[in-house]
């Protein structure tokens, strides 16, 4: 997996109620806000939107994380955030996850989609 970005959260006691980092690709590069969404009680419903925080304007909303739980390893059972950013301009969607370094830090990662064979 590829760290393309930090995070750290804006809430000590809540830490997953607003994650603010910053995303760096090749064709991408932007602050991030994720907060909690709590408009849903649907199960598959985002558990976070994502806005763009721009330096001159407003948030603008790009996009949706769902909170998820690892499901094997040393950290098996610990939560992540899986991320899926969108714009109008791009051809396909951006997805990446958001995994808890330390206790005030959170690390971007991304890795290409394996084809099926």
């Amino acid at each position: 997996m590829t760290n393309i970005g930090t995070f750290r959260s804006a809430n000590n006691t809540d830490i997953l109620s607003e994650l603010i980092g910053t995303v760096r690709t090749i064709n991408f590069s932007g602050k991030l806000s994720i907060q909690r969404d709590t408009g849903s009680s649907h199960p598959n419903a985002p558990t976070h939107r994502v806005s763009l925080v721009p330096d001159d304007a407003a948030k603008i909303e790009v996009g949706a994380a769902w909170t998820q739980r690892i499901k094997r390893g040393p950290r098996e059972g610990e939560e992540f955030l899986s991320v899926t950013i969108d714009d109008p301009a791009w051809e396909n969607s951006f997805s990446f996850s958001i995994f808890q370094e330390d206790e005030t830090t959170w690390i971007a990662t991304w890795r290409r989609r394996q084809s099926a064979a």
